[in-house]
């Protein structure tokens, strides 16, 4: 068994270092690109689960390039009956003018890759069909709570705690609606760990 993952730079573990000056960077040095991609929230999530893990995270990508590395995987065989895939959706309305397709399509597309595998949706930073038609109550319960999102978590963990889960030591970051809701945050370390320990206890109730 294996962890699979796809998804933005909330999956490709952006905000795991320490330097602000690369936070506008989705393709620093390789050694930054290996800092974040080795310590995001699939590590903690493998580790729990006793895997080995692949983390395909993009920084930048929208739900269509999601969908095509997605396909791409699949397609060529790299993905065993046993593997555990994970999909964490990046914000839904990304590159919307460019988009052939619109985040329901998508959905679909990707049920229909992965019909013979085990399988999990989580939202990353906004819910996906927040502004779509979807009855998300009849959504499968592999869609893990498609009302919210993982940055709720943080959120929820912040105000409880009083300890900054974002990058650079940001604070309350939702306060920032605008940018907030488009991405322009992410986890730090510790807010990966909490998103790893989050997925692993959801993804357990399945297993």
């Amino acid at each position: 068994m294996r962890l699979i993952t796809f998804g933005d730079s909330w999956t490709a573990g952006h905000g795991i270092e320490t330097d602000v000056k690369y936070k506008e960077e989705p393709f620093p040095h390789m050694f930054i690109q290996k800092l974040r991609d080795m310590n995001s929230w699939p590590r903690w999530t493998a580790q729990k689960l006793n895997s080995e893990y692949v983390n395909l995270g993009v920084c930048g990508y929208g739900n269509e390039y999601i969908l095509k590395d997605l396909k791409e995987v699949i397609e060529g065989g790299f993905v065993n009956k046993d593997d555990i895939i994970v999909i964490m959706f990046s914000y839904p309305y990304r590159y919307k003018t460019k988009n052939k397709y619109n985040v329901v399509e998508i959905y679909l597309m990707m049920e229909d890759l992965l019909k013979d595998y085990k399988h999990f949706y989580f939202n990353s930073f906004y819910p996906s069909f927040k502004e779509e038609d979807v009855d998300v109550d009849k959504l499968p319960n592999y869609f893990i709570n498609p009302k919210g999102c993982v940055a709720d978590i943080l959120k929820k963990y912040e105000i409880d705690d009083d300890i900054s889960v974002w990058e650079y030591g940001s604070r309350s970051v939702w306060n920032d609606e605008k940018n907030y809701w488009e991405g322009d945050y992410h986890p730090n370390g510790l807010g990966y760990r909490i998103i790893g320990d989050y997925i692993y206890e959801e993804i357990k109730k399945h297993l």
